[in-house]
Parts: C-alpha cells; sequence; structure tokens
C-alpha cells in the first residue's frame, strides 16, 4: 500500500513538472540590426557598410530604396518571461520579451516612445521587420532574427 501510494505520488509529481515546464517561457536569442534605407550614395562622414546580399535582396524585393546600409547589430540572449532592451542607436531601441507561447513580444522604441508592438511566433524561421520613415524620404529598418 505504501510503495502504491509512493509510486502515484511521484507519477503526479512528474506530470506537475512537466506541465510546470512546458508553460514556461523557452529561452531564446535574438540579432537585431539596425538598418537605414536610401536611394543617396553612402555618406562620407557616416560609419556605414554595406547590408550582405541576402538581406539586401530581401529588403529591395519589399521596399523602393536602391542601397540599404547596416548602422548597428546587436545580439543578445533573451531570458525567459523577462524583457530584454536592446540600444541600436541613440534613438531607437527593442524591448524583447519572450512569452510563454514561444512568441516574442517586440516593442520599437524610436526618441523614447513605443512606436509599435509586435507579436512574432519563435518557430518560424523568417526574420521580423519593423520600418519607419526617416527624413529626405529615406527610411529605417529594424530587422530581428531569432534563433
Amino acid at each position: 500500500m505504501f510503495l502504491r501510494a509512493l509510486l502515484i505520488l511521484m507519477v503526479v509529481s512528474a506530470w506537475g513538472w512537466q506541465v510546470a515546464t512546458a508553460t514556461a517561457a523557452p529561452e531564446a536569442k535574438v540579432q537585431a540590426i539596425l538598418v537605414w534605407g536610401t536611394d543617396e550614395i553612402k555618406p562620407d562622414n557616416k560609419s556605414l557598410k554595406q547590408l550582405d546580399g541576402k538581406l539586401h535582396e530581401k529588403l529591395a524585393k519589399v521596399f523602393k530604396w536602391q542601397h540599404y546600409f547596416e548602422v548597428s547589430r546587436k545580439s543578445s540572449d533573451l531570458p525567459a518571461g523577462k524583457s530584454q532592451g536592446l540600444k541600436l542607436s541613440e534613438e531607437c531601441s527593442v524591448e524583447i520579451k519572450v512569452l510563454p507561447e514561444n512568441v516574442a513580444e517586440v516593442k520599437l522604441i524610436g526618441k523614447g516612445k513605443t512606436l509599435v508592438t509586435r507579436r512574432h511566433s519563435l518557430a518560424k524561421a523568417e526574420a521580423l521587420v519593423l520600418a519607419g520613415d526617416d527624413r529626405n524620404n529615406n527610411a529605417w529598418f529594424v530587422v530581428l532574427n531569432f534563433n
């Protein structure tokens, strides 16, 4: 009788542990790239580098600009259930939180104000691209790759 009760307790405990771990927010990694899109030739006074071929092609298929330059790139581990901020420039940052349903909630922050909040499934292989207008018919993009 004692052994049967102990076995039931062990099974129930193991099942409860599996349920708890299944609903906990997973950990993830993110790479965030701040991109400037323009028709202008690269300015000499800016420390920009031409965007690599694959990402340039993906953006050029959707957006109208001829040139795409990487402004900054940051990578970070994303702790489960906690918000992680990444500052990409003086005016641009993102705040990312991994939610229990294997989804990342991303807040795009410009000049200290939340501009947009999006949710992105971490099961998807494609990047999340957030975009905004800039001055003089240019644009900026934040490309987020999760793995």
